[in-house]
């Protein structure tokens, strides 16, 4: 098992792993500890006394064993103790900012050895972790859950002026008025929410088996997310709409911090200072992905014939007829379609006047 990154380790100290249930009962002992995750060959000239053991991990060991002064070192695949109250020297010209013995030993030990190290706090009842020159604070899981719902409540307004902004731009489509900062919106609020979901995701690591519920609900609000944004950026590129998947990570990458200004937005997609006061031409990926049943290599065909919605809108059933993989069947569903979409967006602008 590799432990790289501090999100791989967070993954199997979250809620039901064994390390985990070690390291909440040290906490509840009020017990201070030293865990090392490495093998022990590596470490070995750091320890200056101690025991070897060869032991399989346990929560109950773990939290015995940690009533002694020394750490405990773990395979790093996190099956086996090793060794037991080892006293670690580790080089102390190595830069650290922890003052107490302890936690000094960890973080030097782990910038020595490029290794996780997990040092409990006897004091704090704090669980602090460093790996890869990070020194990060393991949170409680109420602290967790409340941070998680707080997000979920701003990916849920998100979502809602998302959907605001795409049923806009739909009917804009559909009637060709469409301008860039319609365009412009959507594109980044998807950004924010792709953000916040990353966000939340870190936070996931920590959850374990609690994530359950809270993940459905990200799930049901990021739904068709990420297809949109592909569409949408497809749909108004200003060259070809192919490989889009860099401009895609561009624009979240943009998106990551403030919102971007509609100038830098359409930059990305091509466009000069001089066309933000001029209507676009959708492409139509979007809105013919909104038809069941529809394949996407039938949408790229229409959309190389006609090479805009609108004159996709125009054209008869006998023009579509002619694009391979469109049967009389078929074109009869693009119009029908096209047209329950159209009067969808009329009744839903109905309804809101």
């Amino acid at each position: 098992m590799s432990l790289d990154s501090l999100e791989e380790l967070l993954e199997q100290i979250a809620p039901g792993a064994i390390l985990r249930d070690a390291l909440d009962r040290i906490v509840e002992q009020s017990h201070g500890g030293l865990i090392v995750l490495s093998q022990l060959d590596k470490i070995r000239e750091i320890i200056t006394s101690g025991f070897r053991l060869e032991a399989e991990v346990t929560a109950q060991r773990l939290s015995e064993l940690s009533k002694m002064d020394g750490a405990i070192i773990l395979e790093d695949n996190l099956s086996t103790i090793s060794y037991a109250n080892a006293h670690l020297a580790p080089d102390p010209t190595i830069e650290s900012l922890e003052t107490g013995t302890r936690h000094k030993a960890a973080e030097q030990t782990a910038k020595q050895f490029k290794i996780p190290v997990i040092a409990i706090s006897e004091r704090r009842n704090r669980v602090t972790i460093y790996i890869n020159n990070e020194r990060y604070i393991l949170r409680d899981i109420s602290t967790i859950i409340s941070k998680v719902n707080q997000a979920l409540l701003i990916m849920e307004q998100y979502r809602g002026n998302y959907d605001d902004d795409l049923q806009e731009l739909t009917a804009l489509e559909l009637d060709g008025n469409v301008l860039p900062f319609h365009v412009v919106n959507p594109i980044t609020t998807i950004g924010q929410m792709m953000t916040l979901k990353s966000e939340i995701n870190r936070m996931f690591l920590e959850l374990g088996e609690e994530k359950t519920l809270p993940s459905r609900q990200l799930e049901n609000m990021m739904s068709g997310i990420e297809a949109d944004l592909r569409f949408i950026i497809k749909d108004f590129k200003k060259d070809s709409p192919k490989d889009v998947e860099p401009l895609e990570n561009e624009i979240i990458e943009l998106c990551s911090d403030t919102p971007p200004s509609t100038k830098r937005v359409m930059e990305l997609l091509g466009y000069d200072e001089e066309d933000l006061d001029e209507f676009l031409s959708s492409r139509g990926y979007r809105i013919l992905h909104k038809i069941p049943r529809l394949p996407h290599v039938v949408i790229e065909r229409i959309v190389d014939k006609f090479g805009r919605l609108e004159e996709i809108l125009k054209a008869k059933r006998q023009e579509l007829e002619d694009v391979k993989g469109v049967a009389e069947t078929r074109s009869n569903t693009i119009k029908a379609g096209l047209q329950r979409l159209e009067n969808r967006i009329t009744i839903m602008e109905d309804l809101e006047r």
